[in-house]
């Protein structure tokens, strides 16, 4: 099922990388530690925000987790807010390229525009897969 929902102000620490997605797991540790060792509070599950095709393994990408907290960043690290935003978005647990899919096949029938990067959430038993629109 698809559904739609309005995200709040959202600041993250993140880390933008090249690569290939497996390393989005190694790049979330970096966060983690960060986020510890500077007494901020954990606010969300991880993120990936996708620059290039999510479904291609090699592309540019944000790591990172929503944070509580005042921080500069450090290093690779920096912290960012996203603005209150309309996403659509599906939960998958298997078949990521299908969910895209179905999420690609919804907005060109009902004629929404796509107005960023697409984003995938990682909560505990499921990934969720956000586009940000126009509705």
């Amino acid at each position: 099922m698809i559904g739609k929902k309005t995200l709040s102000d959202e600041k993250l620490a993140l880390i933008t990388f090249s690569g290939p997605l497996s390393k989005t797991g190694e790049i979330i540790e970096d966060v983690m530690e960060f986020i510890s060792s500077e007494d901020l509070e954990i606010a969300g599950d991880p993120v990936v925000i996708f620059y290039t095709s999510p479904l291609k393994d090699d592309g540019r990408y944000d790591a990172g987790i929503p944070i509580k907290g005042e921080s500069e960043g450090a290093g690779d690290i920096k912290i960012v807010t996203i603005p209150e935003h309309t996403v659509i978005f599906k939960e998958y647990t298997e078949n990521r390229n299908e969910a895209y899919e179905e999420l690609i096949a919804y907005t060109e029938e009902n004629g929404i525009d796509i107005i960023g990067a697409p984003r995938e959430i990682y909560h505990e038993k499921v990934r969720e897969i956000q586009f940000p629109v126009i509705l």
